[in-house]
């Protein structure tokens, strides 16, 4: 019992990454870990060798969260719902203090590497359960399967699944490119292609595709030899899973049928085949051309739908005319709805950081903090559907994964 309560007192800022991602699928429970990561910052700081360190991670963390949050401070000033826009701008400093305390607590190899080993546990379980409930209707704990989408543990958050999976994918694959035999990692890919497949959710179908082409690039490197025998057994895999998914999941049938539709290129069919999209993107890039210096307002998106938007817009119609969209479903046209110029420049301003501090580390620093880095790149991918980036959920998941590649550098290191 001594042991299993000191091991605890050492490693559970791991498994308070770990149970981050556990109740992801639950309602907004994830927000408690992330919580009590923001909330020790505070004990962190009343060491010297830790207030050190959280210099020394605000060099990277911090430069990041001003491009981000400069932008929703200034869209607040002029917001169409002031009250929700002022709110999330104080609420996000929360994520800075978690990101600044992950970079800390852990910052140890040993302490990625079991948040890595869990994870990839969790994710493959939540593939399996999938399937699982796919073929029976329900899941190993009884949850149905959701009339509209698969949605394994996702309950509430059914559409999440899908998406969620194939973003931290990386999480999964680079622990068993890293610590598993070739097989494994083929056999850990192929169940998670096949989960994102039926799960029907085509933004998640395009990060998978993401996923194989960059294993399939990494895989020429002489440090991967071990894997390019998988080269060749990678697209059969695909092949099969897409063969299984398509026969076994009408919801995936009905999903590539509806793909079909950019085939004929007209308006009415890429709505439809973009699930009713282009009217939202419409109305967003309305809000920016009325308000280009600062947006609409971060989060005040819903109310700016509803006086921007066309009077037989197909989404205020199905509400009865109470609401329209929450979200514009894209991150450039949500950054330029709610922030504005300033919010591009800001994004501009990150991608420009991250190519100068790539020349600050050491290939070691950039392979340990890869997963995490793709993972990123993944969630953000500009020519892709997006939920909320503004929104709790989605912010969650990026803060949680800039603190984890906050931990994997070394920068006291170069000074």
């Amino acid at each position: 019992m001594k042991l299993f309560v000191r091991r605890l007192q050492t490693d559970w800022a791991s498994w308070l990454a770990v149970a981050f991602i556990a109740l992801l699928p639950f309602a907004r429970l994830s927000e408690i870990p992330l919580s009590v990561f923001a909330v020790s910052l505070a004990f962190l700081a009343r060491s010297a060798e830790n207030r050190a360190q959280i210099r020394s991670a605000s060099l990277f963390v911090l430069p990041l969260f001003l491009c981000f949050w400069i932008p929703v401070f200034l869209s607040c000033f002029d917001s169409m719902d002031p009250q929700r826009s002022w709110m999330h701008c104080l609420v996000s400093l929360r994520f800075l203090a978690a990101a600044l305390a992950m970079s800390v607590l852990l910052s140890a190899p040993s302490a990625r590497e079991r948040v890595l080993r869990w994870t990839a546990y969790l994710l493959l379980f939540w593939a399996a359960d999938a399937f699982i409930q796919l073929f029976l209707g329900h899941d190993l704990f009884g949850i149905a399967m959701h009339p509209d989408r698969l949605n394994a543990l996702f309950i509430k958050k059914y559409q999440f699944f899908g998406p969620t999976l194939a973003m931290l994918s990386p999480l999964v694959l680079e622990h068993a490119r890293r610590q598993w035999r070739p097989w494994a990692w083929a056999f850990s890919f192929a169940l998670i292609l096949g989960a994102v497949m039926i799960s029907g959710m085509r933004a998640g179908w395009l990060t998978m595709v993401l996923v194989l082409a960059t294993y399939m690039a990494l895989m020429m490197k002489r440090e991967n030899r071990e894997l390019r025998r998988t080269i060749f057994t990678i697209p059969a895999l695909a092949v099969i899973v897409l063969a299984v998914s398509y026969f076994s999941s009408p919801l995936f049938q009905q999903r590539i049928d509806i793909t079909h539709a950019f085939m004929s290129g007209s308006e009415m069919s890429l709505d439809a085949s973009s699930m009713e999209r282009v009217p939202i993107f419409k109305t967003a890039l309305k809000m920016y051309s009325e308000h280009p210096v600062n947006g609409v307002g971060i989060r005040a998106f819903p109310k700016a739908y509803m006086v921007y938007a066309a009077p037989d817009d197909v989404h205020i119609r199905k509400s009865g005319g109470v609401s329209g969209a929450t979200h514009a479903h894209n991150i450039l046209l949500e950054v330029m709805a709610d922030t504005g110029t300033i919010g591009l420049l800001g994004l501009l301003a990150i991608l420009a950081f991250l190519v100068y501090h790539r020349k600050q580390t050491t290939p070691a620093e950039r392979q340990d903090a890869f997963p995490f880095a793709l993972a990123l790149a993944l969630i953000l991918f500009p020519l892709n559907s997006h939920f909320a980036i503004y929104g709790t959920y989605t912010s969650s998941l990026i803060w949680f994964l800039v603190g984890l590649w906050g931990a994997s550098l070394r920068i006291e290191r170069r000074k």
